[in-house]
């Protein structure tokens, strides 16, 4: 055996720099993987929450001269999980209960069908010099249509004149209200058919705090519980604004 040949044959299989980069190549593939890995399940829980979060971090938020405290497992949209000034806020909770999103109840929030159980609330200043209710003798009175029909919870519903601009809704009232009575308007899918529209087919505007306007829509599915759900509607809100009593206009 040759003096060369023998180096060759003593030489070792992988050079040092071979090594070297093998090795940090695997680390490389290794760190990717987990990368990879932690990223999938951040994806994962991401598309699981589908926006939603079971923070319940208080947030201080300004509009207008109102200030409220909410969790940030009752506001809808991310960006607006902050502290300070908002133009408007919007809000969702599960009904009864008026509580946020948490694991216990991400069947009532990932409703795909319906708003069963849902309650959306938006809140900005107040733009008009009459909530809903104070609207129904100078305005909605003036609107509708032929005879009340006797509708769910004692209210009776009316049909909105097709060209006022509402014509697929129909203007639920409880005519034992007197001259600010409870007002709300719920969508009809079909204005021929009446069908009714089941998924937040209902919606009310109230004032609420110093200058704040309070907009809450339901499925028309519990509009029965019409009573119960504007009290707690207005309870929970005026707690967010740290008040134990109404201070709710009747404009």
């Amino acid at each position: 055996m040759s003096e060369s040949t023998a180096d060759i044959d003593q030489a070792p299989l992988f050079s040092a720099p071979f090594i070297w980069k093998l090795t940090a190549g695997i680390a490389t593939l290794c760190a990717l993987t987990i990368a990879i890995s932690a990223a999938g399940r951040m994806f994962g829980q991401s598309m699981i929450l589908a926006g939603h979060t079971e923070d319940t971090t208080p947030h201080q938020i300004v509009i207008g001269t109102d200030v409220l405290e909410l969790p940030a497992n009752v506001i809808r949209f991310e960006a607006a999980r902050r502290d300070g000034v908002q133009e408007a806020i919007d809000t969702y909770f599960a009904w009864p209960g008026m509580g946020g999103y948490s694991e216990a109840n991400r069947q009532v929030f990932n409703q795909t069908n319906s708003a069963d159980g849902l309650i959306f609330a938006q809140l900005t200043q107040a733009t008009m010099s009459r909530d809903m209710s104070g609207r129904y003798e100078p305005i909605y009175k003036r609107i509708v249509e032929g005879s009340p029909v006797p509708g769910p919870g004692g209210l009776v519903s009316y049909r909105i004149r097709s060209d006022a601009g509402y014509s697929s809704e129909l203007l639920y009232v409880d005519q034992a209200g007197g001259l600010k009575p409870y007002v709300v308007r719920c969508l009809i899918e079909n204005g021929q058919t009446g069908a009714i529209s089941t998924q937040t087919g209902c919606q009310r505007d109230i004032f609420i705090g110093q200058d704040l306007s309070l907009t809450y829509r339901f499925s028309i599915d519990l509009l029965p519980q019409w009573r119960e759900i504007e009290a707690d509607v207005r309870a929970r809100f005026e707690n967010a604004l740290g008040k134990t009593d109404s201070t709710a206009r009747n404009g």
